[in-house]
């Protein structure tokens, strides 16, 4: 017999819009998102026969303007990234992020049924959220970068050579995990890169995880973006010259086109497979 029909409903948390050039050429981040949710499903679908397919509706909602959806009605909410200062939330004209920060933070206490994605500033959303830090680092991380994984962020990715090469477009960054997360990346500068909280409390910290299950995981942050293709960043660090310098764009463009494509089926727990394991609930 073959397995029913699977539908997921996915809130968009919208916390920035694309340049207009990157628009362009490469839609909204409605567009964006759904395009690579949907490429990460590919291999989950192809192995499934017609009748018991996944698919999922991702619908947008502008936080920035304090529209938010009833959570009771989605099984999963995506946290995109944006150009804006999350510790900045205290800040004269950025009571949207406090309210967005609150938000998650009732979400992932009380709704634990409901999976939280978190990209870049997403990430330190909801570590700010969960009573983790967010700072300024040193200096801005860009374009395809090689990150070291943890023995439990090889097992979450699916990434057995333990480095995980992405897009970065941060200076922000999360030193400090909130309680019970586990990092699961981290680059020459910045100790998270990711982290993951399980739905499960009799995880102890310190466990090795041997026994968990993708569908164990309540919480999974990236601060690199996996959405992002080599058209867009080199596109983000022709914009962002001045800002980060000449030097800086050259060694980003020479980089830009080297992170994989990746696939679910490569590497399972990280956004490309956040289209999987969101549309793949228990």
């Amino acid at each position: 017999m073959s397995e029913p029909r699977t539908h997921r409903r996915i809130a968009l948390l919208i916390c920035d819009v694309p340049a207009d050039t990157i628009r362009e050429q490469h839609g909204d981040y409605t567009r964006i998102f759904g395009t690579l949710l949907e490429e990460s499903l590919k291999p989950i679908n192809e192995i499934h026969s017609a009748d018991s397919q996944t698919t999922f509706t991702l619908e947008p909602f502008d936080v920035r303007a304090q529209v938010y959806p009833e959570e009771d009605e989605y099984d999963a909410v995506l946290i995109t990234g944006s150009a804006s200062t999350a510790h900045e939330y205290d800040q004269p004209g950025r009571e949207w992020m406090k309210k967005l920060i609150e938000y998650v933070r009732v979400v992932a206490t009380q709704k634990p049924r409901i999976k939280i994605f978190g990209i870049c500033f997403g990430h330190q959303i909801v570590a700010l959220a969960m009573g983790g830090t967010c700072v300024r680092n040193t200096r801005f991380e860009v374009s395809a970068t090689k990150l070291q994984l943890t023995e439990l962020g090889k097992r979450v990715y699916g990434v057995e050579s333990g480095v995980l090469n992405i897009h970065l477009m941060n200076r922000d960054h999360v030193p400090t995990e909130p309680p019970s997360f586990h990092v699961l990346s981290s680059s020459s500068q910045s100790p998270n890169h990711g982290m993951v909280l399980f739905s499960q409390s009799e995880f102890p910290k310190d466990a090795p995880h041997s026994n968990f299950r993708l569908t164990d995981i309540h919480i999974l942050t990236s601060q690199g973006h996996p959405e992002f293709t080599e058209s867009i960043m080199n596109l983000l660090l022709r914009l962002r010259r001045e800002l980060l310098g000449p030097e800086l764009v050259h060694d980003g463009e020479s980089r830009a086109g080297q992170p994989e494509r990746w696939s679910c089926g490569h590497w399972k727990g990280h956004m490309g497979c956040y289209g999987g394991r969101m549309t793949n609930l228990p």
